[in-house]
């Protein structure tokens, strides 16, 4: 056996809430309301009290808080108390989390998509998919203003396999929403 002659620079793609690119990015702290949420999917924040929601609808008085993320500066409360350590996505009810208003991160998008499909959230979990850019939310679900799916060199193919399963992690990126 010879010499190792390549070095993969990215190993994997990430967990669900990772920022991966060096970019600028914009995160804003919120306390989620009394239903907690999940990491990668998208809130919307009330205007008087700046507490956030999973889900909802754009609107003035709820305008979009982000998408929940770095998930590795949470505590992890486990799927039980039999089983604090289990990993997991799940943010808890009345929390502190991280919300990502602009820049790139790791998502998981339930369809099918393409690089540079719009980003949609669902209204009553806050799930994200992907519409062709420029096409018509379907029922149930709204754009996120200026997100897209976004892909770079190194990760082409991993990105290409997921959108050909009906979805899975994809690298978004919003810009400025204000």
């Amino acid at each position: 056996m010879g010499f190792q002659t390549t070095i993969n620079t990215l190993l994997n793609l990430g967990v669900i809430g990772d920022i991966v690119l060096d970019e600028p990015h914009r995160i804003e702290m919120l306390t989620l309301d009394g239903s907690g949420g999940t990491m990668g999917y998208g809130f919307t924040k009330s205007e008087t009290t700046g507490i956030a929601t999973v889900g909802g609808t754009i609107a003035a008085a709820t305008p979009f808080a982000g998408i929940a993320c770095l998930p590795k500066q949470l505590p992890a409360f486990g799927s039980s108390a039999t089983n604090p350590l289990a990993p997991g996505l799940t943010l808890q009810p009345n929390s502190q989390v991280s919300m990502l208003t602009f820049g790139s991160l790791i998502v998981n998008i339930g369809n099918a998509y393409n690089v540079g499909d719009q980003v949609v959230m669902t209204t009553a979990t806050g799930v994200l998919g992907s519409i062709a850019y420029g096409g018509t939310p379907a029922g149930g679900t709204i754009a996120i203003p200026n997100c897209i799916v976004r892909g770079y060199p190194g990760q082409a193919a991993a990105m290409a396999a997921n959108a050909t399963v009906g979805g899975g992690l994809a690298i978004i990126r919003l810009s400025t929403v204000y």
